[in-house]
């Protein structure tokens, strides 16, 4: 039985002013008012914590809880009691480190840093006897847990995660007194919960958001707290907190792993495999507190029915807890339990029982609502109370937890047993980096993966070169999580969801995925590991007649090479039809899109092209061939027209305002650390104006970039693009790109469609509790499509097959235009490939431009209606980026050949003798 902290003085004070009781949330008297006329340490203005709980909490808690009195105090480390400030990240470091050193129960580890170079923590907490077996603890647990045993007598894992959104702080504040409360506990019953325990505190999740979020709420606290809303605290300059160093929302990423601190967290967790998971957050400050179970209906029916009635129970122990506080709560409401990539649910699909906690958010320090004044201070309470309410059900349903954990797993090894399919091969013949991303993720997720050794022909025909493709064995204990990675579906009981509704790595790695039958699996060579696997093809040595390099548009990390030699100096030509060159006394075929770096007229020596050239081989991002002459044996001459110059890119990315911080997060992530490309980020409060856009090449608007926008602004960037510059939009900037610059300049295209038009005559009635039914019946939230792409586009240069699975979570569609070359990728007919959208919605968006690309003066407007590069991990639409910054500037004007005038041929054959 876990013990609940009765009395810690000094530990979480409350600091008032000229408000009345900072805690009136809660039903006792408001405190009296005291006066803080400095910022110096607080400690005799600090009210003691169990003064702010009724009495009647006391029926939960043994009597005579005591504490080390020797054992160091938050507040001894910070300065100042828990809830006076926002703690930062370096605070939580030291506080955390301290604990390690005065506890034998506590050890601390650093499993990771992030994109700023913070430290990622995990504490562990058990007994001092367990701690010198721990290693023997941790590897009995996860063999029984993937086994399936039917028994195993070893101490419960249980996991405390806080504060994945950074300005959701409440969260590792409240972790602070949790350590304090495992370390400097006495007694018994805390001695006897740590012998049958190991407690994992992950304290914060996302240090990079936490710390700008404590900066922000810090600098802002005047001695006397405001409580109104638009207090400067409560209301975040862009892009706020709640993302990390890249603007991602890392409480999206537990499947994904695009960041460090993902990946380092899932190494953890495959590592330990913990029974229970729980995972801390805010909402918003006119609500209370949640916890789950979530809606009923919206759960991810790969979750057994055993899960959620565990959940159910453990609930119980948090309202008890909180109903002693006379704290307000709800579950099964609002939160859902369907996308594996969240912190509450990834570990549903490990056997383990994830628990989402919201707290109504103070914003700041303070803040007035609807239900009275909601403090800081109370906040961390609440989290502070379920953390221990989480480790008393942990404590008395241990067998029970540990029962359903290896339950599920041995279940999950029957279901593959019982399988028609013996595993699964995935690859691409001629990108084999996707390929190898898709193999990493899944082992990183625990999931046995192997690269084939040699050639496999499937009985239906299909083949796998060796070497280019991975095999996924059905029988292992990862089989449902694989499945949940590997499925598709396209229609539930309940339509609704709290995030998307698809996310198959086939289709976002864009990679063959073929079943392969149980009676024909026995027929695959053993495999190689993934360390082993050689991506590059070995090239020969050049000769002192290499008159250029050329390398294949096909790689997951050409654009990296491309963008490596054009910094490294070097120009380079992209070929606009396939050619046959001489390489090493024999021939090889380069298709279109093929990037060619010529030696001569360089301005720089043949030995420093060589070795810029060579760079990009050792990187493993590209193999550049040496051809030995410039006259081709087939195709296009190396002097030719055919091959398109290419300009060294200088982008810019509006951010800022009403600026989508996630898109644009995403957008400079892929460029800058991908790509290689530094990025610009223009201030969108700060206009754009012509002096502004000068310097750039390439302007890169995501949704919301235009959304100010006054008329200099529009004029500015249409006289940018004339001039020269290749604009990039997406979403809702794609839809005004195409109304304000696309159809301006052709008025013959449509309009745009807004989603479901309204229909004609009077509106029925519709019941007002349908609206949200209906809401999800016409939202795109999160879903896969099918388009077209073609490849004889430069958009589409380095694709290898017609078909290109996208991500969509957006409902308008893009007009259509009166060029007919002007749409290189189109939705199919039947574009529903996983995920929810109505049937009105799919036949709305089938057959509709999903990309739109035309020369507009001496520029490029390149409207997409889709993110491409959405969460990071959707490598096979981030080369429709790519290409459209690299090769934007080589799409030639078209249009309606009927109605091409000798203007137009003119500027064609003048574009043409250009490269362009």
């Amino acid at each position: 039985m876990i013990v609940m902290l009765t009395r810690i003085v000094g530990v979480l004070g409350v600091v008032t002013a000229s408000t009345p009781a900072l805690l009136s949330q809660e039903s006792t008297p408001p405190e009296p008012k005291v006066e803080i006329r400095s910022f110096a340490p607080v400690a005799s203005s600090t009210l003691e914590l169990d003064r702010h709980w009724p009495p009647r909490l006391a029926q939960y808690v043994p009597e005579g809880q005591t504490y080390d009195p020797e054992f160091p105090k938050p507040e001894d480390i910070l300065g100042w009691p828990v809830g006076t400030w926002h703690v930062r990240h370096d605070q939580l470091v030291d506080w955390f480190e301290t604990c390690a050193e005065a506890s034998p129960r506590m050890t601390l580890q650093r499993y990771g840093r992030t994109h700023e170079a913070r430290p990622l923590l995990l504490s562990i907490v058990t007994s001092p006897a367990n701690h010198a077996r721990l290693e023997e603890i941790r590897a009995a647990h996860v063999e029984a847990v993937r086994t399936g045993a039917d028994s195993h007598d070893g101490p419960s894992i249980v996991w405390m995660g806080y504060g994945v959104h950074g300005n959701e702080s409440s969260a590792s504040n409240a972790s602070l007194l949790l350590a304090y409360h495992l370390a400097a506990a006495t007694g018994p019953e805390i001695e006897a919960f740590l012998e049958k325990t190991v407690v994992l505190i992950d304290p914060c999740i996302n240090p990079d958001g936490g710390a700008r979020f404590a900066h922000w709420a810090n600098m802002h606290r005047g001695t006397n707290l405001s409580v109104e809303p638009a207090h400067r605290d409560h209301d975040e300059e862009w892009p706020g907190g709640r993302t990390n160093h890249y603007w991602f929302d890392l409480n999206r990423d537990w499947l994904l792993l695009t960041h460090p601190e993902s990946r380092g967290r899932i190494r953890q967790f495959q590592r330990w495999l913990p029974t229970v998971l729980t995972d801390y957050h805010e909402m918003g400050s006119g609500s209370s507190y949640f916890f789950q179970p979530g809606i009923p209906s919206r759960r991810n029916p790969m979750t057994p029915e055993s899960n959620h009635a565990l959940t159910a129970e453990i609930a119980t122990y948090h309202a008890r807890a909180l109903d002693a506080m006379g704290s307000e709560y709800f579950t099964e409401e609002r939160f859902d339990d369907f996308y594996y990539g969240k912190g509450s649910t990834y570990p549903d699909i490990h056997g383990a029982i994830g628990i989402l906690f919201e707290q109504a958010s103070s914003r700041g320090h303070v803040v007035k609502t609807d239900r009275g004044e909601l403090s800081f201070p109370f906040t961390i309470k609440n989290q502070f109370t379920t953390s221990l309410s989480t480790l008393r059900a942990v404590g008395e349903m241990a067998d029970r937890l540990g029962a359903h954990q290896r339950a599920f797993y041995r279940d999950a090894l029957a279901d593959a047993a019982s399988a028609e399919i013996g595993g699964w091969v995935f690859g691409d013949e001629h990108d084999s980096a996707r390929a190898l991303e898709m193999a990493k993720r899944l082992r990183w997720h625990g999931i046995e993966v192997h690269a084939l050794r040699g050639p496999f022909q499937l009985p239906a025909g299909t083949t796998f070169p060796g070497g280019y493709a991975f095999t996924v064995p059905a029988d292992q204990p990862q089989y449902r999580l694989i499945r949940a990675l590997f499925d598709t579906r396209t229609s539930w009981d309940d339509n609704t969801f709290y995030d998307v509704s698809a996310w198959a790595f086939p289709l976002s790695f864009d990679v063959a995925l073929t079943p392969v039958a149980r009676g024909d699996w026995s027929s695959l060579k053993p495999g190689l590991p993934l360390d082993a696997v050689t991506l590059l093809e070995d090239v020969p040595l050049p000769a002192a007649n290499t008159v250029a390099y050329a390398f294949e548009p096909y790689g997951a990390d050409s654009g990296r090479a491309l963008h490596h030699l054009q910094k490294a100096g070097l120009r380079a030509r992209v070929a606009t039809k396939p050619f046959r060159a001489d390489v090493d006394r024999s021939s090889r075929a380069f298709p279109i899109g093929s990037i060619v770096v010529p030696v001569g007229a360089q301005g720089l020596s043949a030995a420093r092209v060589h070795e810029a050239v060579m760079e990009v081989q050792r990187a493993g991002w590209a193999t550049p061939w040496p051809l030995s002459s410039g006259l081709t044996p087939d195709g296009p001459d190396l002097g030719s027209g055919s091959f398109a110059a290419l300009e060294t890119p200088n982008l810019a990315l509006v951010v800022g305002g009403r600026v989508s911080s996630y898109e644009a997060g995403e957008m400079w992530h892929e460029l800058d650390t991908r790509v290689g490309m530094a990025v610009t980020l223009l201030e969108a409060a700060d206009g754009v104006r012509a002096s502004t856009l000068e310097p750039f090449t390439h302007l890169i608007l995501v949704n919301g970039a235009t959304s100010a926008w006054d008329d200099g602004d529009q004029a500015s960037v249409a006289s940018w693009v004339r001039g020269g510059g290749v604009l990039i939009a997406t979403k809702g900037s794609a839809v005004w790109a195409a109304r304000e610059l696309l159809r301006k300049a052709d008025p013959m295209a449509v309009e745009p469609s807004k989603g479901t038009e309204k229909p004609p005559g009077p509106l029925a009635p519709i019941p007002y509790g349908d609206y949200e039914a209906l809401r999800a019946e016409q939202r795109i939230a999160g879903t896969i499509f099918e388009a077209h792409i073609d490849r004889t586009h430069p958009l589409g240069y380095g694709f290898t097959r017609d078909q290109v699975p996208v991500f969509r979570n957006f409902e308008e569609t893009l007009p259509e235009g009166n060029d007919p070359f002007s749409a290189p990728l189109r939705y199919t007919d039947e574009p529903l490939l996983s995920g929810f959208a109505s049937a009105s919605s799919v036949e709305r968006i089938a057959s509709t431009p999903a990309i739109r690309a035309e020369r507009v003066g001496s520029g490029t407007v390149i409207a997409m209606i889709d993110d491409p590069v959405f969460r990071g991990v959707w490598y096979g639409t981030r080369r429709l980026l790519l290409n459209a910054i690299f090769f934007g500037q080589a799409i030639e004007r078209r249009g309606p050949i009927e109605d091409r005038t000798e203007e137009d041929e003119a500027a064609y054959d003048h574009g043409h003798a250009l490269g362009r």
